[in-house]
């Protein structure tokens, strides 16, 4: 008889922003068909693209896309998690290498974490106490070409992103192209997180991570991405500008050390946060 598997009954959805990145989503979409736990569910968001992409999604009928006309990764990630039905939603770019345990990985850390609960259980068992999980975030290596080298750069590039967003946050920051998170999570924050242009989609998502709750941060999750990131000077400045722009924005709203202090404050007191 075969073995149940432990996330049996937790479905999920792999949502993938695109636009005119087709020979780069071929790739992710073949990655994601060989993984070791098969999504339930693979959402691609166009986001105006004018090139093959049709001829790629004729290839992968597993694929569902939907159109976000409103330019902008925020926009087109944000509509991608409107339409995921899993319960737990991975998200990655369309220039992202998936490993083959990528979906199962994610999917284990956040039912080991209680965030989620396998079909039959009524409560997570030996879970610690403490905040409340709702997402998990990987690290990035850079490929495929040179991977040694990938490795290197690409624990700079994570470790530099998330101490200069950590600071900000006051908890580990989500990176975009290697994160999962709760759907319940998602529909208490879709209302809050911001949608146009000028933000970094998951750095604006890991603001909207309230007090009692807390992002794991998963080292044995890896995603091979493209060196465009960190070779293209006008991507970079481009990066930089978003960057930016996502922390004025947040800090309108709530400066940093009110942030702070409401952490520490459900530090002390675990349990007593809850959503703004």
């Amino acid at each position: 008889m075969a073995r149940t598997r432990p996330e049996h009954g937790v479905r999920c959805s792999v949502v993938i922003p695109v636009r005119n990145d087709a020979p780069y989503l071929e790739r992710c979409l073949r990655a994601l068909r060989g993984q070791t736990r098969p999504p339930d569910e693979i959402v691609v968001v166009d986001n105006g693209s004018t090139d093959a992409l049709p001829a790629v999604l004729a290839r992968h009928p597993e694929v569902r896309c939907v159109v976000e006309p409103v330019r902008g990764v925020a926009a087109a990630a944000a509509t991608g998690y409107d339409a995921a039905r899993g319960d737990v939603i991975l998200r990655c770019d369309s220039d992202s290498v998936p490993g083959p345990e990528w979906v199962e990985r994610h999917v284990r850390v956040l039912i080991a974490a209680g965030a989620v609960l396998p079909a039959g259980s009524s409560e997570p068992h030996g879970v610690p106490r403490g905040r409340e999980v709702v997402a998990a975030s990987g690290i990035a290596r850079f490929g495929p070409r040179h991977p040694r080298l990938g490795r290197v750069v690409g624990a700079a590039y994570i470790t530099a992103y998330r101490l200069v967003a950590g600071t900000a946050l006051g908890h580990w920051a989500l990176w975009g192209s290697d994160m999962a998170f709760t759907r319940q999570w998602w529909q208490q924050v879709s209302a809050h997180a911001h949608r146009d242009a000028g933000v970094h989609d998951d750095f604006d998502l890991s603001f909207r991570v309230q007090p009692h709750q807390r992002v794991v941060m998963d080292p044995g999750s890896v995603a091979v991405v493209s060196w465009r990131a960190v070779v293209s000077p006008a991507r970079i400045r481009r990066q930089l500008r978003m960057a930016a722009t996502t922390l004025l924005t947040n800090w309108a709203e709530e400066r940093p050390w009110q942030r702070w202090g409401r952490r520490l404050t459900a530090r002390r007191a675990p349990g007593q946060g809850g959503p703004r």
